[in-house]
């Protein structure tokens, strides 16, 4: 149970570094996705979670936001499809479903907002990075 854990607060620091990086730079370290990847993978490897198919299909979902993102010459950026991809192989597709509810429904207030509070256009864009974030530690803390 403490691998859980532990395993929980390094990708909370993963993501929060991401999420730093998305808001400043408005991009991410290949670097350090790939060290997100790597954690992830290695959390599977060594058997930290419970079954194979749900962190299978949470990969899968991940993958099919890869291909979204390639195909719409990234409308959703590479690194928010890679993290969701990442989020997929560590939480697994239930779980990733919820975060990416939460993220997204955090996405949409924040952009109603943008839109009723200074005239944004639907052009504009923001850091998504974050909302994930949210998203994860919303699940994680359920």
């Amino acid at each position: 149970m403490w691998e859980i854990k532990i395993c929980n607060a390094l990708f909370l620091i993963f993501q929060a570094v991401c999420s730093a990086y998305d808001i400043r730079i408005r991009a991410v370290p290949r670097w350090l996705l790939l060290c997100g990847s790597a954690l992830a993978a290695l959390t599977r490897l060594i058997g930290i979670g419970s079954g194979t198919w749900i962190y299978v299909w949470g990969a899968l979902a991940g993958s099919a936001f890869l291909i979204v993102s390639k195909c719409t010459d990234e409308a959703l950026g590479f690194a928010d499809s890679w993290m969701i991809f990442v989020l997929g192989v560590y939480m697994g597709i239930w779980k990733l479903a919820a975060a990416l509810s939460i993220a997204f429904f955090a996405a949409g207030i924040w952009s109603l907002g943008k839109v009723v509070l200074q005239n944004g256009g639907y052009k504009d864009t923001f850091p998504f990075l974050p909302f994930l974030t949210a998203g994860y530690l919303g699940v994680i803390g359920w």
